[in-house]
């Protein structure tokens, strides 16, 4: 950094040994490397990194600028000596606040690990999809699955129901849907397992496996608990 007034831009920001100090340790801490050092290349880079690094990357670019503007002007003007160890002080400070503005999330990598570590920044994990598989179980022989669901657009309104009956082999053996008045999507669940055991129970199918995606139904079933309503129809 040159005590002349007149020092270029390009000389001031990117080229003079203090900006060359706190750019190459930018790249060594973030693990990157810019070829042609100028703010159009630095920005663009963090166009390759998480949400979260480019965040920490984009602040301490506009936070190194600030710091070598401030540095340059205090010298200048003020004739204060800076001292690389307190500008790098300042400039960890930066990236620290801009640490907890950021909403952004990071790779769950080995990379993003250890660069964040280098930091001393919290961590941002990012939420990641876990996939489950599920299996339709077919029912025993001589047994028939009931697959019941209730459907709305509100709670209460009018509802839907629906059923479908299937056998041991996969076999579709009949299907039901019927609109039902202004319920709740619990009583609709309610009734659709009412409605499809009493379908079987005409069809001659007395031995039924019923099942249901709605978990409070299913208790309410399995424990002999539900409304007095539905048991008085």
């Amino acid at each position: 950094m040159s005590n002349n007034s007149s020092e270029s831009i390009k000389n001031l920001f990117w080229e003079c040994a203090f900006s060359s100090y706190l750019w190459n340790r930018l790249e060594d801490l973030l693990k990157v490397r810019v070829l042609e050092r100028n703010l159009k290349s630095l920005l663009e880079v963090g166009d390759t990194m998480s949400p979260y690094l480019k965040d920490l990357w984009i602040g301490a670019i506009w936070g190194g600028a600030n710091l070598i503007w401030h540095a340059r002007s205090k010298r200048i003007f003020e004739k204060q000596i800076y001292t690389l160890d307190k500008e790098k002080g300042k400039w960890n400070k930066q990236i620290h606040e801009n640490a907890f503005l950021s909403n952004g999330y990071m790779l769950n990598s080995q990379s993003d690990l250890g660069i964040l570590h280098s930091l001393g920044v919290p961590l941002h994990p990012s939420k990641h999809i876990v996939v489950k598989s599920y299996f339709w179980e077919l029912p025993q022989q001589g047994e028939i699955k009931i697959n019941t669901d209730g459907v709305a657009k509100g709670n209460p309104v009018k509802e839907s129901i629906g059923y479908i009956f299937r056998d041991s082999d996969g076999k579709v053996l009949g299907t039901l849907s019927k609109g039902l008045g202004l319920v709740t999507n619990y009583m609709a669940e309610c009734r659709a397992i009412i409605h499809g055991v009493e379908s079987a129970a005409s069809n001659g199918w007395l031995i039924a496996w019923v099942e249901s995606d709605f978990k409070s139904v299913v208790e309410a079933f399995n424990s002999d608990n539900i409304p007095w309503v539905l048991e008085a129809d």
